[in-house]
Protein backbone atom coordinates (compact mmCIF):
# COMPACT_ATOMS: atom_id res chain seq x y z
CA UNK A 1 0.00 0.00 0.00
CA UNK A 2 1.66 3.31 -0.97
CA UNK A 3 1.22 6.36 1.39
CA UNK A 4 -2.46 7.21 0.95
CA UNK A 5 -4.41 10.31 2.36
CA UNK A 6 -8.05 9.85 2.87
CA UNK A 7 -9.41 12.94 4.25
CA UNK A 8 -7.90 16.27 5.48
CA UNK A 9 -9.96 18.79 7.02
CA UNK A 10 -9.27 21.77 9.41
CA UNK A 11 -10.12 19.34 12.11
CA UNK A 12 -8.46 15.90 10.96
CA UNK A 13 -6.16 14.26 8.56
CA UNK A 14 -5.84 10.65 8.15
CA UNK A 15 -3.13 8.94 6.20
CA UNK A 16 -2.24 5.22 5.50
CA UNK A 17 1.25 3.94 4.71
CA UNK A 18 2.71 0.44 4.95
CA UNK A 19 5.53 0.08 7.41
CA UNK A 20 7.37 -3.17 7.78
CA UNK A 21 4.48 -4.85 6.10
CA UNK A 22 1.75 -3.68 7.90
CA UNK A 23 -0.69 -0.86 7.49
CA UNK A 24 -0.04 1.97 9.66
CA UNK A 25 -3.07 4.58 9.70
CA UNK A 26 -1.65 8.26 10.92
CA UNK A 27 -4.68 10.31 12.83
CA UNK A 28 -3.71 13.87 13.12
CA UNK A 29 -6.23 16.30 14.84
CA UNK A 30 -9.39 15.60 15.98
CA UNK A 31 -11.77 12.46 16.79
CA UNK A 32 -15.27 13.46 17.58
CA UNK A 33 -18.69 13.65 16.19
CA UNK A 34 -17.65 15.04 12.58
CA UNK A 35 -14.41 12.96 12.03
CA UNK A 36 -14.98 9.78 13.17
CA UNK A 37 -16.19 8.36 9.99
CA UNK A 38 -13.08 9.00 8.26
CA UNK A 39 -10.82 7.57 11.11
CA UNK A 40 -13.14 4.53 10.62
CA UNK A 41 -12.81 4.77 6.84
CA UNK A 42 -9.31 4.70 6.67
CA UNK A 43 -9.44 1.36 9.07
CA UNK A 44 -11.92 -0.56 7.04
CA UNK A 45 -9.73 0.51 3.49
CA UNK A 46 -6.37 -1.08 5.75
CA UNK A 47 -7.98 -4.04 7.20
CA UNK A 48 -8.33 -5.11 3.28
CA UNK A 49 -5.38 -5.49 2.53
CA UNK A 50 -3.01 -8.92 2.72
CA UNK A 51 -1.30 -7.96 6.63
CA UNK A 52 -2.09 -9.79 9.51
CA UNK A 53 -2.58 -6.59 11.32
CA UNK A 54 -3.22 -2.46 11.74
CA UNK A 55 -1.87 -0.07 13.50
CA UNK A 56 -3.66 3.23 14.69
CA UNK A 57 -0.91 5.53 15.39
CA UNK A 58 -2.82 8.16 17.51
CA UNK A 59 0.69 9.93 18.69
CA UNK A 60 -0.95 13.65 16.59
CA UNK A 61 -4.88 13.33 18.07
CA UNK A 62 -5.43 16.46 20.10
CA UNK A 63 -8.69 15.98 21.03
CA UNK A 64 -10.15 12.43 21.97
CA UNK A 65 -13.60 11.83 23.88
CA UNK A 66 -16.21 9.20 24.02
CA UNK A 67 -16.58 9.40 20.87
CA UNK A 68 -12.94 8.44 19.97
CA UNK A 69 -13.24 5.44 22.37
CA UNK A 70 -16.17 4.35 20.26
CA UNK A 71 -14.04 4.37 17.02
CA UNK A 72 -11.69 2.14 18.61
CA UNK A 73 -13.95 -0.08 19.79
CA UNK A 74 -15.51 -0.52 16.17
CA UNK A 75 -11.88 -0.60 14.91
CA UNK A 76 -11.43 -3.23 17.27
CA UNK A 77 -14.27 -5.16 16.03
CA UNK A 78 -13.65 -4.81 12.49
CA UNK A 79 -9.97 -6.63 13.33
CA UNK A 80 -11.91 -9.56 14.90
CA UNK A 81 -14.37 -10.07 12.32
CA UNK A 82 -11.56 -10.17 9.87
CA UNK A 83 -9.29 -12.70 12.16
CA UNK A 84 -6.47 -9.79 12.52
CA UNK A 85 -4.74 -7.56 15.12
CA UNK A 86 -5.49 -3.76 16.00
CA UNK A 87 -2.52 -2.17 17.38
CA UNK A 88 -3.01 1.48 18.85
CA UNK A 89 0.18 3.78 19.10
CA UNK A 90 -1.45 6.68 22.00
CA UNK A 91 1.73 7.71 23.93
CA UNK A 92 0.39 10.79 25.15
CA UNK A 93 -2.11 11.41 28.23
CA UNK A 94 -5.07 13.02 26.52
CA UNK A 95 -5.73 9.51 24.44
CA UNK A 96 -4.48 7.16 27.16
CA UNK A 97 -5.92 7.78 29.91
CA UNK A 98 -9.53 8.41 28.58
CA UNK A 99 -8.65 4.79 27.53
CA UNK A 100 -7.66 3.32 31.23
CA UNK A 101 -10.43 5.10 33.04
CA UNK A 102 -13.14 3.39 31.42
CA UNK A 103 -11.36 0.13 30.77
CA UNK A 104 -11.01 -0.14 26.84
CA UNK A 105 -7.06 -0.31 27.28
CA UNK A 106 -7.70 -3.34 29.09
CA UNK A 107 -9.11 -4.69 25.72
CA UNK A 108 -7.01 -3.15 23.15
CA UNK A 109 -3.30 -3.62 22.23
CA UNK A 110 -1.43 0.25 23.46
CA UNK A 111 2.08 1.14 22.10
CA UNK A 112 4.09 4.24 22.60
CA UNK A 113 5.69 3.91 19.01
CA UNK A 114 4.70 3.00 15.48
CA UNK A 115 7.85 0.86 16.18
CA UNK A 116 7.13 -0.53 19.21
CA UNK A 117 3.63 -1.63 17.87
CA UNK A 118 5.16 -3.23 14.56
CA UNK A 119 8.18 -5.29 16.54
CA UNK A 120 5.39 -6.61 18.84
CA UNK A 121 4.07 -8.10 15.18
CA UNK A 122 7.15 -9.89 14.77
CA UNK A 123 7.58 -13.51 16.10
CA UNK A 124 10.05 -13.44 18.49
CA UNK A 125 12.85 -16.21 17.23
CA UNK A 126 13.53 -19.22 19.67
CA UNK A 127 17.02 -19.57 21.00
Amino acid sequence: MNEEEFKESPLLTVRAAEVAGVVVVEVEGEIDVDTADEVLDAVRAGFTTAGPALVADLTLVSFFGSTGISTLISAHEMADERGKKLHVVAPQRAVRRPLQVTGVADVLALYDSVDEAVAALKPVPSE
